[in-house]
């Protein structure tokens, strides 16, 4: 009794803890349940929105921030839900400075870390020290005329001599602008097949210099709020020796960390993998970035450079791409919330300013000026011709999540105000915006960007073409399969593009699919023996593999065990009438030899609207699935199918010939019913399903023989779809049960 007691007095201590009141009389309890609501309803929305732009051919980072936006305490957030307790909204301003809760702050801020230690992660040290020295030249000019702009685009903003040029939220908006997001520069270089030119290593290696230049400059700047604005704008009044001395102190601290961690990275690498879980270590190294975090905001630093210092760190090791495909879904989950609490915090009325509005379009196309400069005129030294330079400028343009997370830190802090704010995330999205397209148009412009051809290269790239989607298919996971034996790390880097990064110790290159059948990769030349040796083992093996799958793939066989199946399961009675439809149906063919049967078949698809066009593309689809295994199967069933791009949907055609044609089936008999499905080539659809179904209509000879005599094509349909009928269902149905 007594152990009872102590349970329930228990009970009631936790559920008294969690029901404490905080603040206004609100309980934990109630303000988590809040919390889950919230972030139910962003969820949703961000989602919505990236699709949404996304189809609009931009950015989904710009619809999860506008998505936050309309949810946000200054629209839709703000809207009173008095009937289920939220009677100043779902998203109501708190008392705190910013405009979200603390609850869901931190999640943003979690989101930011995750963020900054994937940006780390993606650095390519290997390519950054090879083009280090036209990074560091490009990315300097870059960041010190950014900076300026920034900074001086600030004092603009302050009017009236109220803010000056060391003044602490000018130095911030200096800070962000320094920020480069090369992301999406990247998809478009990949696209159009540029990374490994010229301007995109350039690219890419300057955005690494960015990356720390403007890490360096946002902890210099945070570490001096308490001593820039002393100096009332007269520079000689300023604490210059303190200024001096935390300066040097935070580029120390950066660099410290960050050579010490290089300098263990291998260390680090292998007490990772000792876990042997790739789950394990990189939950392992997230928790590492977040120690870090904590270290450098201790050190009165930014948490997000102790993170991208820690991702930095691991970019050397061979584990870096199992880390960010372990961890994608975490930042898939995380890293919207982030943009869309950032849109929370856009104070709407403050837009309504036509100031903020003004000086925001300016700060943005000074912001798209100052990098195409700062990058473009260094670039002219290094051996870039005018296009190259201008090419490497608009590449650094976008600014991104980099600077969001900047301006969020900005607006904690108190260093930023709303109006600043506002100016700040206008930049940012516009940088965001005009970038593809500019980019765009300069790789199209024909010529070479550099200003005289060297031969210093040793990249290259090694192509494999196979005959068709499936052959490639198995043919990439049997190459994956052989590395990953060979204790290499393999990681998709781009579901879409099927990108992926292929690493072991210091060996490291990069392998993706095309849209002609085709397996590439990009490498150092010295490596390209070995990936030649690797794909040929492959292959062999994969030829083995056929040869055994052949022994196994016996028609009569499958037929056999299909005929001793007593139960069926098939498509929804709806979907097989969309598929298989009476004005498809021919009830005497004239076509007498194979090929003829099948372009009889084809004329017959979708009740005859098929353009001549697609009539050629799905009979070369269905002659190259033909050609691999004829589809004559027993009784007198010939069911030719094949997937075309020229469908939209699965479609079907039937064609009866009770005397017979002029081919045979497995059992020597001749055809009389020919059944064919066509299917769309690259979209989901119950093509398998359909087969399947039809094969289990056509297992018996009586149920052949019920379509052969069927009078209409209404009522061969209704018998392969097994629609019930008053006057063959009860016969249809003992034949579908299967033998007794």
């Amino acid at each position: 009794m007594d152990i009872v007691d102590a349970t329930e007095a228990s009970t009631r201590a936790a559920v008294a803890v969690a029901d404490l009141s905080i603040g206004g009389g609100e309980t934990l309890t109630h303000r988590m349940s809040i919390l889950v609501l919230q972030l139910a309803v962003i969820i949703f929305a961000v989602r919505i929105g990236g699709w949404l732009m996304r189809r609009l051919k931009l950015p989904g980072v710009l619809g999860e921030l506008v998505s936050g936006v309309v949810i946000g305490p200054f629209l839709l957030g703000g809207v009173p839900l008095p009937r289920i307790g939220l009677p100043a909204g779902l998203f109501a301003r708190g008392a705190q400075s910013i405009a979200v809760s603390s609850e869901l702050y931190g999640f943003a801020t979690i989101a930011s870390l995750i963020l900054l230690f994937m940006v780390g992660l993606e650095t390519d040290f290997r390519k950054f020290i090879r083009y280090s020295v036209a990074g560091i030249i490009i990315g300097l000019g870059g960041v010190a005329v950014s900076f300026v702009v920034g900074d001086y685009v600030g004092t603009l903003f302050g009017g009236g001599g109220k803010l000056h040029f060391f003044h602490s939220s000018c130095l911030f908006m200096g800070a962000l602008c320094t920020a480069t997001s090369v992301g999406i520069t990247a998809r478009i270089l990949s696209e159009r097949k540029r990374m490994d030119s010229p301007e995109g290593v350039t690219i890419l290696a300057s955005a690494i210099i960015d990356d720390i230049l403007g890490i360096i400059v946002l902890g210099i700047v945070i570490s001096l709020i308490d001593v820039l604005d002393s100096g009332g704008g007269r520079v000689f009044a300023l604490p210059w020796g303190e200024i001096i001395r935390v300066a040097l102190e935070t580029i120390l601290i950066c660099a410290a960390f960050s050579g010490l961690g290089i300098a263990l990275s291998s260390h680090i690498g292998r007490f990772l993998k000792s876990f042997k879980s790739p789950t394990t270590f990189a939950t392992l190294a997230l928790g590492m970035a977040f120690l870090m975090a904590g270290i450098f905001e201790a050190a009165g630093l930014a948490m997000i450079i102790g993170a991208y210092v820690m991702g930095l760190s691991l970019s050397k090791t061979d584990i870096t791409f199992v880390v960010q495909e372990r961890l994608h879904n975490l930042q898939d989950f995380f890293v919207p919330i982030f943009f869309a609490v950032m849109g929370m915090m856009l104070d709407l009325n403050r837009l309504s300013n036509p100031g903020v509005i003004r000086f925001g379009l300016i700060f943005g196309v000074m912001a798209v000026a100052a990098k195409i400069v700062g990058c473009a005129v260094p670039a002219l030294f290094l051996n870039f011709n005018w296009l190259g330079a201008v090419r490497i400028g608009v590449g650094m343009v976008p600014r991104g999540e980099v600077a969001l997370i900047i301006s969020g830190i900005g607006m904690s802090t108190g260093i930023l105000d709303a109006d600043m704010f506002g100016v700040a995330i206008i930049m940012t999205l516009f940088t965001t915006i005009v970038a593809p397209p500019l980019l765009s148009v300069a790789l199209s412009i024909p010529g070479k960007g550099v200003a005289v051809e060297r031969d210093s290269d040793d990249f290259r790239e090694s192509e494999f073409s196979f005959p068709s989607e499936t052959v490639a298919d198995g043919a990439t996971q049997g190459v994956i399969a052989a590395f990953q034996a060979d204790g290499f790390f393999i990681s998709m880097v781009d579901s879409d593009s099927r990108l992926y990064h292929v690493r072991k110790d210091d060996l490291a290159f990069s392998m993706w699919r095309d849209d002609n059948h085709n397996i590439l990769f990009s490498s150092n030349r010295r490596d390209v023996t070995f990936i030649y040796t690797v794909v040929y083992e492959a292959l062999v093996e994969m030829h083995r593999d056929i040869d055994r799958l052949k022994e196994l793939a016996k028609p009569r066989d499958f037929r056999r065990t299909l005929s001793s199946i007593t139960s069926v399961r098939t498509l929804p009675m709806r979907e097989k009438r969309d598929i298989l439809i009476p004005e498809s149906v021919i009830m005497r063919l004239t076509a007498r030899t194979k090929d003829d049967v099948i372009r009889e078949l084809v004329r017959k698809l979708d009740g005859g609207s098929l353009p001549m066009k697609s009539e050629a593309d799905i009979l070369a689809s269905i002659a190259e699935r033909e050609a691999a295994d004829p589809t004559e199967l027993e009784y007198g069933v010939f069911m030719p199918h094949g997937r075309s791009e020229a469908l939209n949907g699965v479609a079907a055609a039937v064609g009866l010939c009770p005397e017979g044609l002029d081919f045979a089936c497995l059992d020597g008999s001749p055809v009389r019913l020919a059944v064919m499905v066509a299917s769309p080539k690259n979209t989901s659809g119950p093509h398998l399903y359909f087969l399947a179904t039809l094969t289990a209509a056509l297992r018996t000879q009586e149920m052949v023989d019920m379509v052969l005599s069927a009078e209409t094509p209404e009522e061969v349909v209704r018998l392969l779809i097994g629609e019930k009928d008053s006057r063959n269902f009860s016969l249809m149905e003992r034949l579908m049960s299967g033998p007794h």
